[in-house]
């Protein structure tokens, strides 16, 4: 989808707290691409996990890393995947189930496809008048 779609929505990925680090619920899943990490301790850590993460798993859209206390986390429910559409205005119009599990790609779509809409047809209405 961000492929399909960056120029005309924005993208960002937020690196939380991690799902599976070594020194918790370890997963082998994550050894297989690399990205087997001890939970990080500092920010500076975090920022760390999160590039290391990115680059392993290919991700290309931008990446934000979330505080050590894990404000964003708690915030959204971010542990350990969900996916969000915000409207302009930061409103929540979609939100996935717990990932990656509870994701429905389609459903997503949609929404986002609508929220697009719904910003061409405001700015279209707001040229009219």
């Amino acid at each position: 989808m961000y492929e399909r779609y960056r120029d005309r929505a924005e993208f960002l990925a937020v690196y939380v707290r991690e799902a599976h680090p070594t020194d918790g619920w370890r997963m082998s899943f994550n050894d297989h691409f690399g990205v087997a990490i001890a939970q990080p301790r500092t920010f500076l850590d975090r920022v760390a996990a999160g590039k290391t993460c990115s680059e392993k798993l290919e991700v290309r859209m931008p990446l934000l890393v979330d505080t050590i206390d894990d404000q964003a986390g708690r915030a959204y429910s971010g542990v350990p995947d969900r996916l969000y559409v915000l409207d302009p205005d930061g409103t929540v119009v979609y939100q996935s189930g717990r990932g990656p599990f509870g994701f429905k790609p389609g459903e997503m779509e949609q929404a986002l496809i609508l929220t697009i809409l719904d910003r061409t047809w405001a700015k279209a209405e707001a040229a009219r008048r």
